[in-house]
């Protein structure tokens, strides 16, 4: 299914994330710290995931059911770049920048701290 460039952002990183299970709480707060801030379009990227079948609820925790989905997987990368950024996750001021490529484009910047929080942990273990 065709959804907007950010709703795909949303979805990329969901399928990214290296997860079973979370709260509906925390993939928002996931979302609202990697790809928008805005709680309507954080509804929508939670809507089309659990359309798409990349997440389903039960026992009030979403599960990731990967395998039931249709989107093409790419395997996003960490890009870093030396460069004065402030993190899109904390606001602290950087001279480093990470940012995650994901078929829809990237998402960033983040320092080398708030990288490492955002489930995406096998992507460290080829650095």
């Amino acid at each position: 299914m065709k959804h907007p460039k950010t709703i795909q952002k949303g979805l990329d990183y969901i399928v990214a994330m290296d997860a079973t299970e979370l709260s509906p709480f925390e993939i928002r707060e996931l979302l609202r710290k990697t790809v928008t801030k805005r709680f309507d379009v954080i509804d929508q990227i939670m809507l089309a995931a659990r359309k798409e079948g990349i997440i389903t609820d039960k026992d009030g925790m979403c599960h990731f059911t990967y395998e039931a989905h249709d989107l093409d997987f790419y395997k996003p990368k960490i890009i870093h770049s030396k460069e004065i950024n402030n993190c899109r996750c904390c606001g602290r001021s950087m001279k480093e920048s990470h940012y995650i490529e994901l078929k829809s484009g990237l998402l960033g910047p983040y320092g080398s701290t708030c990288i490492r929080k955002l489930y995406l942990d096998y992507l460290f273990e080829e650095l």
